[in-house]
């Protein structure tokens, strides 16, 4: 059986941007605040992040997706309070070093795998050639997985019609104080399925010269990395 068919990912996919202690005060805070929940206490911690409940119930989070899936059931009907950008949680981390993962162009074409796993693992500047659209989604759940997303992301989309394979235009705010505000937000949204079958992008400052590239598809968080201007 393929590794990674149905796998789901829970891969920290923000972990680069929240090494810094500041980082993590600042998604902290926009995880409050999108909650909005009388009661709700999120800290930061060396590592990640505790949530303590109206109740006292706490909870620790290690990942930026724990941490919002931890804040979500506090909300009175599940989605984040309205969003004042006049009020910026705080910028995030830039990394120090590159990305080092292969970047891969998912195509669907005659002749292609059946398997996720069989698709991703070519040699470096190949396509994942897959036999059709079934199989594509789950190379992007593949993606999306522990197993993979260390190692490759997603970089376009060839030879599907449906919604979740069409360009898609980047969209964020483009201040960097704004960028913990928007990626909790982001991953709040994913988690409620309202992206599933669709697309979406998003890219925005984290610093001078580096800016976050995040890009969704089906449901899954495909790409998660930082660009550098060249120099």
């Amino acid at each position: 059986m393929c590794g990674a068919c149905g796998e789901r990912g829970a891969f920290d996919w923000a972990r680069a941007w929240t090494t810094g202690v500041a980082a993590r005060r600042a998604v902290a805070a926009a995880a409050a605040r999108a909650a909005d929940r009388r009661g709700l206490r999120v800290t930061a911690g060396s590592g990640g992040w505790l949530v303590s409940g109206p109740t006292g119930a706490a909870t620790a989070c290690d990942g930026l997706g724990a941490l919002v899936a931890a804040v979500r059931r506090w909300a009175g009907d599940g989605e984040p309070a309205p969003w004042d950008p006049g009020r910026p949680s705080g910028p995030l981390s830039v990394p120090g070093e590159p990305d080092r993962r292969t970047g891969v162009v998912l195509r669907v074409g005659p002749g292609g795998a059946r398997c996720p796993d069989a698709a991703l693992d070519g040699r470096p500047g190949e396509a994942a050639v897959v036999d059709c659209e079934t199989t594509a989604r789950a190379v992007l759940a593949a993606l999306a997985s522990p197993r993979w997303s260390p190692r490759r992301y997603l970089e376009r989309v060839e030879g599907v019609f449906a919604p979740w394979g069409h360009p898609v235009d980047d969209t964020a705010p483009q201040r960097p104080e704004l960028a913990a505000d928007h990626l909790v937000r982001l991953e709040w949204t994913r988690q409620s399925g309202r992206l599933d079958g669709t697309a979406l992008a998003a890219r925005g400052p984290l610093g001078p010269g580096a800016e976050y590239d995040v890009e969704i598809r089906d449901g899954q968080l495909v790409r998660a990395r930082t660009r550098y201007a060249v120099r």
